[in-house]
């Protein structure tokens, strides 16, 4: 499953889309390597940037969420909490078990679908409530 950044990404806050922008282009970099047959060689590079990048990531976000006391702050910290210790999982297992081509096939699947999914979706609909608090801040100034 490849994944390509296009417009239905872009949320409209430019710190949390250049960040995203980032994700999805660190896994279009896998999926490449794993049609052309090196995915084994840059997937511990992948997940040790997916732990950085989620630390990082998600701290942003969780503080947007904080200043314009997004109500569903809880069920987006649990999904950020799903993801890192997936991404922690994988980090192990290729420490234990060493990169394979069946890891690659996972990460590819599962935590793709996480990224589109949660992106689109998840990240849209607090970046559209964070934007409509902005907007109300900057009337009452």
């Amino acid at each position: 499953m490849g994944l390509i950044w296009d417009e239905t990404f872009v949320l409209g806050i430019d710190e949390i889309d250049l960040q995203h922008r980032s994700i999805v282009e660190h896994f279009t970099k896998f999926s490449e390597a794993v049609q052309d047959g090196s995915a084994k060689e840059v997937l511990a590079d992948l997940a040790d940037f997916l732990v950085e990048y989620g630390q990082m990531h998600f701290a942003t976000e969780e503080t947007y969420m904080q200043k314009y006391d997004y109500p569903r702050i809880d069920e987006q910290r649990h999904e950020h909490e799903e993801f890192t210790l997936d991404t922690l999982e994988l980090r192990k297992r290729i420490e234990e078990e060493g990169a394979s081509r069946e890891l690659s096939i996972a990460l590819t699947g599962r935590m793709v679908r996480w990224v589109i999914q949660h992106i689109r979706k998840h990240d849209r609909d607090m970046v559209n409530f964070v934007k409509e608090r902005m907007a109300e801040e900057s009337k009452a100034v």
